[in-house]
């Protein structure tokens, strides 16, 4: 029996450790999933340090229509400019794994969109309600 409990203790304290160690000291990280508009699957984690905030992400066009699909992001933080970036998949590709980061750390909002390119352009045609992921 002491064995046993012996065991467990061991491995609570390495999980401990590792959990402890995964993410460095002042920093966040989470796990986000869309879930607003159909044809289009997005997720991934992010990670916010005290100067930057990274965002990756897998995209996936789930539907087979000429509509492609994309995230709209923004960062956010007091007393700085915020910007709407988009990420759309490129003509003919049905998934991609992409990273971004900014230097505002505030939140960041998401939106799931669909639209088409033209030429080198993309244009969004629908896009769900923006959603707070941190």
């Amino acid at each position: 029996m002491r064995g046993v409990a012996m065991v467990t203790l061991a491995a609570g304290a390495i999980i401990t450790a590792l959990s402890l160690t995964a993410v460095p000291a002042g920093a966040e990280a989470g796990f986000w999933r869309s879930a607003g508009l159909r044809g289009v699957d997005a997720f991934g984690v992010y990670r916010t340090h005290a100067a930057r905030a990274t965002l990756s992400f897998l995209l996936k066009d789930v539907k087979k229509d000429r509509a492609v699909a994309a995230v709209r992001f923004t960062f956010t933080e007091r007393h700085h400019g915020n910007s709407v970036r988009v990420a759309a998949l490129r003509p003919g590709a049905h998934r991609a794994w992409q990273t971004v980061s900014s230097a505002n750390t505030g939140h960041l909002y998401v939106q799931e969109c669909v639209g088409t390119w033209h030429r080198k352009v993309f244009r969004t045609k629908k896009c769900a309600g923006w959603r707070r992921r941190y």
